[in-house]
């Protein structure tokens, strides 16, 4: 059998460590004691460092055109930005197909399902749908059998606000020569967008399951959280700026 580590006996000393090896035989002290270590893992700051890290992994991934795939994203954010989309629709633009090639014909729930709660519905329902409405621009070349998919979500009320982010941000987004801002211009808002206050929005309740893990919030972590409105600051003006190389 592998050597299993333990928690650092740091976090045992401090409190952050429960004794229950069955969280049905949880007190409540032990849960205390292991949501404080929780919330020193995942903190809004951790939670963004880490998508940022999946997003940095897309450098260097060329799926057969001239840019890789975190060029892409930054396209995208660049366009949504230039184009007087709010700070969190740019997020939403700029981690897009974060999961392109973990998971490539459902991408769009990769990066769906890590921004969810922090989002509002319609863009969650973009994020899944991406790549559907995508397809519209490349079926022909592609000799998909089925044309124009993306009319079978013609009447959502989100269907027009799709057509949008890939028509205008995203299936445009493949060009080498395109100015984009550079990742650190992006990065505060990513952060920002970690600090809001899970399933804020007042429709997220609309949904089942949404409704479900709100109930169940007091069970993971919450310190350094924020409501939206105090975690969104005003965006900076989109002015041309030099790009510069992301390691």
């Amino acid at each position: 059998m592998a050597e299993r580590r333990g928690p650092p006996q740091e976090d045992i000393d401090a409190g952050l460590v429960a004794s229950y090896t069955s969280i049905k035989d949880a007190t409540p002290e032990e849960m205390r004691k292991s949501m404080a270590g929780f919330n020193k893992m995942a903190t809004p700051q951790q939670q963004a460092e880490r998508v940022l890290r999946l997003f940095g992994e897309l450098k260097d991934c060329f799926i057969g055109n001239h840019v890789d795939m975190m060029e892409h994203g930054l396209q995208t954010a660049t366009r949504a930005l230039r184009d007087g989309a709010d700070e969190e629709t740019v997020v939403v633009a700029l981690l897009h197909d974060i999961g392109e090639v973990m998971s490539p014909i459902n991408h769009g729930e990769v990066a769906a399902a890590f921004l969810r709660p922090y989002i509002s519905p319609q863009n969650h329902w973009i994020l899944m749908h991406h790549e559907i409405f995508q397809a519209f621009y490349y079926q022909d070349a592609a000799g998909l059998t089925e044309k124009k998919t993306r009319e079978r979500f013609s009447d959502s009320k989100y269907y027009a606000a799709c057509v949008k982010f890939c028509h205008d941000w995203d299936q445009v987004s493949f060009d080498p020569d395109y100015d984009s801002f550079p990742l650190e211009h992006f990065v505060p808002m990513v952060h920002r967008l970690f600090q809001r206050k899970p399933y804020w929005h007042s429709e997220h309740g609309d949904c089942k399951v949404a409704a479900a893990k709100m109930t169940i919030a007091a069970g993971y972590p919450s310190d350094g959280r924020v409501d939206h409105q105090e975690a969104t600051a005003a965006t900076p003006p989109p002015e041309k700026r030099q790009r510069i190389d992301v390691a």
